[in-house]
């Protein structure tokens, strides 16, 4: 590479007064007389002197040959790290108590989660819980329903439940403490869709799933009464009387006997909205019903029971049904004389009484073909209290039999077997009149004479029990 001469290798922006150099941070005096010290300023100078003197005086700059500004331009390291290191020591705080405060938390949470969450733990799985038990009513008005159909196609009602009044029905009875986990758990499981309408006993061993469990309607915890419905009893009795063991509300048994299809071919859907429709149909026998059930259900249990005992051969003669339909007696006319019968006598000479209505219906003797039936006229009436007077048995009603000829509209109450049994096989006779003797039996006589004579003779302490005292 050729030398340039005239190249200042940049010295032209070269400051001396810029670079930081003092030479008395690098030297010291140098004691050049062994010791003895300095020479005494007063001492003459020596002529002889060449000028060397054997000494080393290091040469001072003054501070006023030192820049003006440059005492001012010396960074002052040392406190810049003194800085540092302050700084630092706050960063390393502010990390200790962040961990500090991070470790306190944590150890809350964990607190608070080992305590609620036992608690929790506990009311979810019925753990050390004090014993009791409680019977809940499920009502009605807490559900909702929804029209759904299953894989097949058929048909069916969902009840919803609400789950907040049911929450609240168990929390007051003392079966859970936590209302808001019993929602959680019952919709995460999907079991509050199971519920149903009724009263169930449960009690406090019971966990969150079991409580959920046995509030469905097939459920064993689910509160029964067994009721008998006695032959003879009308559509208004067993509505009493299931209402008042609490099976479902008056109104709500009224409105399903009234309005509700029912699917069964033996009831004329054209009575739909007639409040005693399903009169006659109602089999009487002895039930267990759910308390607080559905209204339709609970009639429906009564219906389905009917329909088995009349189609079946062993309870009914299928045959003897047929014949009696080709004679122009259909189920609900047969119905009709069974519960006549059913309602003229104790249980007693059934065979005899069936006898009589059908000579009234067929042989028009005595009567004119008028049953003049004192039970038909209480049924239109509505008050069995009382003794019949002349104005009743000219009621307008199609259950007036004195007024009437043939079968009234339908059955008076709902029959028993035996009296349906009477009603298909009645005795062989001529007879038109009955009445109950004071010997406590039933005394039939084919003409209205000595019918007379013996209801004459009679002291009146049994009640008379004939219907059809009078001649048509």
């Amino acid at each position: 590479m050729a030398f340039d001469p005239n190249d200042d290798f940049g010295m032209d922006d070269f400051n001396f007064d810029d670079f930081d150099f003092n030479i008395e941070d690098y030297t010291s005096q140098v004691d050049f007389d062994g010791g003895k010290g300095a020479a005494d300023p007063q001492a003459p100078e020596d002529d002889d002197a060449s000028g060397d003197t054997g000494e080393y005086t290091p040469v001072r700059r003054s501070e006023e040959r030192v820049h003006p500004q440059r005492k001012h331009t010396r960074k002052p390291v040392k406190q810049k790290k003194q800085k540092q290191k302050q700084g630092g020591s706050v960063r390393a705080m502010s990390r200790l108590l962040v961990v500090l405060i991070y470790l306190l938390v944590v150890c809350i949470a964990a607190y608070l989660l080992a305590t609620f969450g036992w608690r929790w733990g506990s009311d979810l799985l019925a753990l050390d819980k004090p014993e009791t038990s409680a019977t809940i009513t499920l009502e009605d008005s807490m559900f909702t329903t929804e029209q759904t159909t299953d894989d097949a196609g058929n048909a069916q009602t969902v009840y919803l439940a609400d789950m907040d009044q049911v929450s609240d029905l168990l929390e007051s009875n003392g079966l859970i403490e936590y209302k808001w986990l019993f929602k959680l758990f019952a919709n995460f499981t999907h079991k509050d869709t199971k519920l149903a309408p009724g009263t169930y006993e449960l009690n406090t061993t019971m966990d969150y799933s079991a409580l959920l469990r046995n509030m469905r309607a097939s459920s064993g915890s689910r509160t029964t009464v067994q009721l008998m419905i006695r032959e003879g009893s009308t559509v208004s009795d067993i509505i009493a009387l299931l209402a008042e063991n609490n099976v479902a509300t008056e109104e709500e048994l009224k409105d399903a006997a009234t309005n509700y299809d029912f699917d069964y071919d033996f009831l004329d859907k054209s009575t739909l909205g007639e409040e005693n429709r399903l009169e006659g149909y109602l089999f009487p026998d002895t039930y267990e019903f759910y308390q607080n059930s559905d209204a339709v259900t609970a009639l429906n249990k009564l219906l389905f029971n009917f329909r088995s005992k009349i189609y079946d051969n062993n309870s009914v003669d299928q045959a003897k049904l047929a014949q009696y339909k080709a004679d122009g007696y259909d189920l609900h006319d047969i119905l009709t004389i069974a519960s006549i019968i059913e309602k003229e006598t104790d249980g007693k000479d059934q065979n005899g009484i069936s006898s009589v209505i059908y000579n009234r219906l067929k042989k028009n003797g005595g009567t004119g073909g008028k049953l003049q039936m004192d039970s038909t006229i209480y049924y239109a009436l509505g008050d069995t209290s009382r003794e019949l007077t002349a104005e009743d048995l000219t009621i307008d009603s199609p259950y007036n039999t004195y007024a009437n000829t043939g079968l009234p509209k339908g059955p008076i109450c709902c029959p028993g077997l035996t009296a349906i049994q009477a009603a298909l096989f009645p005795s062989d006779t001529d007879d038109y009149y009955f009445v109950l003797g004071d010997d406590g039996t039933t005394h039939f006589f084919s003409d209205y004479d000595s019918f007379v004579t013996f209801k004459n003779a009679q002291t009146g302490e049994i009640q008379d029990q004939e219907d059809g005292n009078e001649e048509g």
